[in-house]
């Protein structure tokens, strides 16, 4: 039995008429004829009463009717929506957490504008993991701080941003630092295999230096909070601390003949078929990121 024949046996039912189904189905009358006898020998019984002008179904045949309507109708139903299952399926994305606290709630604002029906999930993690999804097919793409290895993923540099030291004006008051007094002092960072540890690690390392910090914390905020609080000094994104120091409960410290500059890149699998959705989401990475 195949999807040809429960058609073809849905409008003989319908019709009671072999020609007139056949019409009604653009086909010849011999074709309807052969379908339907090979489909109850299929079945090992009479699914039609031949009469002199028509045909009448039997009790069994009521019964497959019964049956196959519903699944037709599923299958005419998922063909009607086939042209907008693309706009169905949720846009995944893993995303780093300094590109999720400005630019990326930016983005979906404006996705969203475009494709209303279009949900999109997000995972705020590190770059290891979202690349493993990546890998694994289980995000659309990825924003990811730091390098990446190109050879395995698409990838493009959309910005950059600067790492910068922050104090309390009590804790200390010049604007100005050297890294040896940096690393003198009581240093509140972000955990190791971060990204913006990581940079800052490795500028220290290509001078000579490493950090021995006092706190080490996953979370900005706890880091930001230490500083307020004349605990230390962080080096932490400045894109992330404009309110902070707009509001003056932090200041900015120049650390002398010392720049440090973290790239985000948005990064996909070189191997996965790009939705109409995420085509979208790409063109608007490209204005406004």
């Amino acid at each position: 039995m195949d999807l040809k024949q429960c058609i073809i046996f849905r409008e003989v039912s319908e019709t009671e008429n072999f020609t007139q189904a056949a019409n009604n189905l653009y086909i010849t009358q011999s074709a309807v004829s052969h379908s339907m006898k090979k489909l109850e020998e299929e079945a090992g019984t009479k699914l039609f009463e031949r009469l002199h002008k028509s045909v009448k179904l039997t009790k069994t045949g009521e019964i497959f009717l019964e049956e196959i309507l519903p699944i037709l109708e599923s299958i005419e139903r998922l063909e009607s929506r086939m042209k907008i299952l693309e706009q169905d399926t949720p846009l995944h994305i893993a995303c780093c957490i300094t590109f999720s606290q400005k630019k990326l709630p930016e983005l979906i604002k404006k996705f969203k504008e475009l494709s209303p029906k279009t949900k999109v999930i997000v995972k705020i993690q590190k770059a290891e993991s979202s690349l493993e999804l990546l890998k694994q097919g289980k995000v659309d793409l990825a924003f990811i701080e730091g390098n990446i290895l190109v050879d395995k993923f698409e990838v493009k540099q959309i910005s950059s941003y600067k790492l910068i030291a922050i104090s309390s004006n009590n804790y200390y008051k010049e604007d100005k630092i050297s890294i040896e007094e940096l690393l003198k002092k009581d240093l509140l960072l972000r955990e190791k295999g971060s990204s913006v540890r990581d940079e800052f690690d490795a500028a220290l390392s290509l001078k000579g230096y490493k950090a021995n910090p006092v706190w080490e914390s996953v979370n900005t905020n706890s880091l930001v909070e230490g500083v307020k609080n004349d605990l230390g000094i962080s080096i932490l994104p400045k894109i992330l601390l404009s309110n902070e120091l707009e509001k003056g409960s932090i200041k900015e410290i120049e650390i002398e003949d010392f720049e440090i500059f973290n790239n985000i890149s948005l990064v996909l699998n070189k191997s996965k078929y790009k939705t109409d959705s995420l085509n979208k989401f790409l063109k608007l990475i490209d204005l406004y990121a």
